[in-house]
């Protein structure tokens, strides 16, 4: 062992090269000392995630968490008012932006309602 770097483990000090001979013991007898350190970091590959500039991080982050959400609330409740337009079954002045909105408002009051009516129930427990 002498002469090596350890990385972690437990090696002997040696205070001298004729300590142990002096005084009749091994020469591979010395002092315990325990050496702890943290593991090599391993090689991770890069994503080509990483080289893009961070305004386009930000948009692909937060951008498509708003087209999914978009997707998901907005365009089942458009689509829907688009199709009661074709099928004449608007008010006179109604619009599809106004009949999609007044349609979202609708699904976020009714999902309020569930949340308030879940928080009763759980109260009243």
């Amino acid at each position: 062992m002498h002469g090596q770097n350890r990385v972690s483990g437990i090696e002997r000090l040696d205070r001298g090269m004729n300590r142990g001979v002096d005084r009749g013991f091994d020469h591979e007898r010395g002092d315990v000392r325990i050496v702890v350190t943290s593991a090599p970091a391993e090689y991770k590959k890069e994503r080509a995630f990483s080289y893009l500039p961070w305004p386009v991080k930000l948009f692909l982050k937060f951008g498509l968490f708003a087209l999914v959400m978009f997707s998901i609330f907005v365009l089942p409740n458009y689509l829907d008012c688009r199709g009661q337009r074709d099928s004449g079954m608007f008010y006179y002045g109604m619009t599809v932006t106004a009949c999609t909105r007044q349609n979202v408002y609708g699904q976020i009051g009714a999902t309020q309602q569930r949340f308030e009516d879940i928080a009763r129930a759980i109260g009243s427990r």
